[in-house]
């Protein structure tokens, strides 16, 4: 169904992406990461994420596995310390409030593991902007797998072509489109005017 005097859908969901879309890591992050164990441990931690992601196994119980393996007399809650080193973006939240307002529902959609779904949810308050969230550790698949927007497009009982989704991820983006989704990708440099221009081309009142 498109809206009256346009060929533009309507738009009946909005599905969220967090990280580069609603929050952003803090300057630093990257390197404080790096600083506790040296070269090359970013990218193991990033790798030992994958499991937590999907809702295989306990973040922190990955980090320390990691920590062990390098034989580094570090705390694994210094490390998952730094996944709420994050910034909100409050102009972002209120845009989604006044797209609620307007009556189209809007959810989150993101690949969070057990660690940041607690942070986000009780620290942050994510849950109550949003009619309904979907982390992939809950979900147990995660973003760009078809699995995981099928498993959301099942709950939410709605069409793909009448869903938008936000993210800035090419890969993600590249996923969602295949299954009918009409899918958007952000600018994180753009904020929240970016998002404002993607909701006026998807037809999403505001």
């Amino acid at each position: 169904m498109a809206r009256k005097g346009t060929d533009v859908p309507l738009a009946r969901s909005v599905l969220w992406d967090a990280d580069g879309v609603l929050q952003h890591a803090r300057v630093g992050w990257f390197e404080r990461l790096t600083a506790i164990g040296g070269e090359g441990f970013a990218d193991a931690v990033f790798e030992a994420e994958l499991a937590p992601l999907r809702g295989e196994r306990p973040f922190r119980d990955a980090v320390a596995e990691v920590l062990q393996g390098r034989t580094l007399s570090v705390d694994a809650d210094d490390v998952l310390s730094l996944w709420d080193d994050i910034d909100v973006d409050g102009a972002a939240f209120e845009l989604i409030a006044q797209v609620r307002a307007a009556g189209t529902p809007c959810y989150l959609a993101t690949n969070q593991q057990d660690h940041r779904v607690r942070f986000m949810r009780e620290t942050l308050g994510y849950d109550e902007h949003f009619d309904g969230v979907f982390y992939s550790s809950e979900l147990g698949a995660m973003k760009p797998t078809p699995a995981y927007f099928e498993i959301v497009l099942d709950k939410l009982g709605i069409d793909a072509a009448a869903t938008v989704f936000i993210d800035d991820s090419a890969a993600n983006i590249e996923t969602a489109s295949t299954l009918g989704i009409r899918a958007f990708r952000h600018d994180p440099a753009a904020g929240v005017a970016g998002l404002r221009r993607i909701l006026g081309e998807a037809g999403v009142r505001t």
